[in-house]
């Protein structure tokens, strides 16, 4: 996103959240079944905005989220990706490794352009 007085929590959640559904796209399509998806999210005003459209800060990260989702799950896919409330992310595989590089990030160390999903790279 840059750097940080620039942006707001709310708005790395968000960020988060569609490295999330790209993370998602890249394992499904290694799987024969398709599995049942949930998304852990301990930010609850991030949680809320994607059940609206309206224009808010951050929204443009919201559309990119909404638009890597659809992309994903074509109308002929069933499937659904369940968004819950986890408070800090408690008992979430993989939670500290996530920490460290968002923290990293946070420091500057971002990733290198070319391997952030597409809808990021702008």
């Amino acid at each position: 996103l840059g750097k940080a007085e620039e942006h707001t929590v709310y708005e790395g959640e968000i960020v988060g959240m569609i490295l999330a559904v790209e993370l998602l796209k890249e394992r499904t399509k290694r799987m024969r079944e398709k599995p049942t998806m949930a998304l852990g999210v301990d930010n609850q005003a991030a949680i809320r905005a994607t059940k609206g459209f309206q224009s808010k800060p951050g929204h443009y990260l919201l559309d990119i989220f909404h638009d890597d989702l659809r992309r994903m799950l074509s109308r002929k896919d069933d499937r659904k990706l369940t968004i819950r409330w986890s408070a800090g992310h408690i008992g979430i595989p993989g939670n500290e490794e996530a920490d460290e590089q968002a923290k990293r990030a946070a420091r500057g160390e971002s990733s290198e352009h070319c391997k952030l999903p597409p809808s990021l790279r702008n």
